[in-house]
């Protein structure tokens, strides 16, 4: 199938390019997003009398594009769900989820499900690469961790966190470890020097005792 791309699209051409097509992406992707229309002499006639309006279009696509990338630079997005202590998501996280979420980061409604690739719903806990193609001359890829907390996905972005607090966890446990043979040490302690303590006290008695008898 033939169309007029009226956007510039990534490995397929500009502006005002005729190009062949399968017809299954023009008609679900493409001519639906607008960044093409179906090639015929007519058509192709009232694309040259618009040729600069799409043009600014693209433009401001671009600018756009832009401002995002800057957003999300140097951020790491997080997506909370709920998930068995396996790992496994009581559901799962799409395109459209992810692109919700980075609106959601960036303050403002700028990224499209079809802008956010993604091979297939990610249904289990960890840290993915997610591209983001919002212009042909504008791609991203960002860092997104599905977690069940904000703490749980601040170790899967930090593998060596996650050390450092077993670490931590293993000190404190033999810190406890040794107080705890402390304690029955002194407790054996007292109880020996209560047992003097009442022998010494049974021997006074006993000899008070013969005292008296003596007398």
């Amino acid at each position: 199938m033939k169309v007029i791309l009226t956007e510039s699209v990534n490995k397929l051409g500009k502006i005002g390019d005729v190009i062949a097509v399968k017809d299954g992406y023009a008609k679900n992707f493409l001519i639906p997003k607008k960044k093409a229309i179906c090639y015929s002499e007519n058509n192709y006639r009232v694309f040259e009398s618009k040729k600069t309006d799409y043009e600014k279009l693209n433009l401001n696509n671009l600018e756009s594009a832009n401002k995002v990338k800057e957003k999300v630079n140097g951020k790491n997005i997080v997506i909370i769900q709920n998930a068995s202590d396996d790992g496994r998501l009581y559901g799962s996280v799409n395109s459209n989820v992810i692109a919700n979420r980075i609106n959601e980061v960036i303050a403002e409604k700028l990224v499209s499900r079809s802008e956010v690739f993604l091979k297939k719903p990610i249904k289990e806990i960890g840290v993915y690469d997610v591209k983001l193609g919002l212009h042909s001359d504008v791609e991203i890829v960002l860092k997104l961790a599905v977690s069940r907390t904000e703490s749980e996905a601040e170790i899967l972005f930090n593998p060596e966190l996650k050390k450092a607090k077993a670490q931590q966890a293993k000190s404190e446990e033999g810190d406890n470890n040794q107080e705890g043979k402390k304690k029955p040490f002194r407790k054996n302690n007292f109880r020996k020097k209560k047992d003097e303590t009442s022998n010494e006290s049974g021997s006074n008695i006993d000899l008070a005792s013969q005292n008296s008898s003596s007398e």
